[in-house]
């Protein structure tokens, strides 16, 4: 009998909680579990709701918190074979957390990156120009980011225009980011959805689906998580996104059979089965 046995890898999710609406932690985390990663979660943020259609929302900044719990890991020196960064409240928390990434992620480690900071030609209430050069710093140390076209001109230092995609950057300008890969989000042709995929060393390829009607938040977080799972399980890069993308299609037909108000997300559970299936 073979005693030979290998670690599990481990994956910290740094991002925040929003308790209703099917978006952040609470997509992100049962997909990434289904990568065989042991999913560690770092919250940034409290919120009762996400931020689409509650009206006022409860909301806790929790840097204090990240500081106490990095400060606990340090002492029990835990690290991590990968680290999934995406939304933070403010500047001071990408800069805990770049401080922190030499003690916390492995040698070796993958970083992935989504860099949370507008959407549609307009960046959100809290990202000032501070949050976006924290963020372009990081993203330089990154293995894979997930940019959207809008967060994708910030990082570009290009000028916004609210309510007005921006164009899709070429893939020299996605490269000058300086992460090892770019899936660049909300890429369309004509009746079609899809992303963009950039590596240093292969050729850049765009992957698209049926574009189907309707917004519902949680739907980039559910997109880099399963690319991140595909990737944790080997597949090269062209590959995890098509995987994403078609669990993304089933969420969506699954979603599409509820009456369902849009503000409470993708119907993704019933899609799981098969993303298990396309990551085996």
């Amino acid at each position: 009998m073979d005693e030979t046995r290998t670690p599990q890898d481990s994956l910290l999710v740094i991002t925040d909680i929003a308790s209703v609406g099917r978006c952040s932690a609470l997509v992100v985390l049962p997909v990434l579990t289904l990568s065989g990663a042991s999913v560690s979660l770092l919250p940034t943020a409290y919120f009762s709701t996400h931020t689409g259609g509650f009206g006022a929302v409860h909301r806790l900044d929790m840097t204090q918190d990240m500081e106490g719990a990095i400060a606990h890991w340090q002492r029990l020196g835990l690290t991590f074979s990968a680290i999934y960064l995406s939304y933070v409240a403010n500047a001071r928390q990408l800069q805990m957390i770049e401080n922190a990434l030499p003690t916390l992620l492995r040698e070796g480690g993958t970083l992935y990156i989504d860099p949370v900071m507008g959407d549609h030609g307009r960046r959100y209430a809290f990202c000032g120009e501070d949050l976006v050069q924290a963020f372009a710093r990081l993203c330089k140390k990154a293995d894979v980011i997930f940019p959207n076209r809008t967060e994708a001109a910030l990082l570009l230092g290009l000028p916004l225009t609210e309510g007005v995609e921006p164009a899709v950057p070429d893939a020299d300008s996605l490269r000058a980011l300086s992460a090892k890969q770019v899936v660049l989000t909300g890429v369309a042709r004509g009746e079609e959805l899809g992303v963009m995929a950039v590596s240093n060393d292969a050729a850049p390829c765009q992957i698209f689906r049926k574009r189907h009607p309707g917004a519902y938040p949680g739907t980039g977080d559910l997109l880099a998580a399963s690319v991140i799972a595909a990737l944790q399980k080997g597949k090269p890069l062209a590959e995890a996104c098509g995987i994403a993308l078609d669990f993304l299609q089933a969420a969506l037909a699954n979603t599409a059979r509820y009456a369902a108000d849009s503000r409470f997300g993708l119907a993704f559970e019933e899609a799981l089965p098969g993303l298990v299936q396309g990551l085996s």
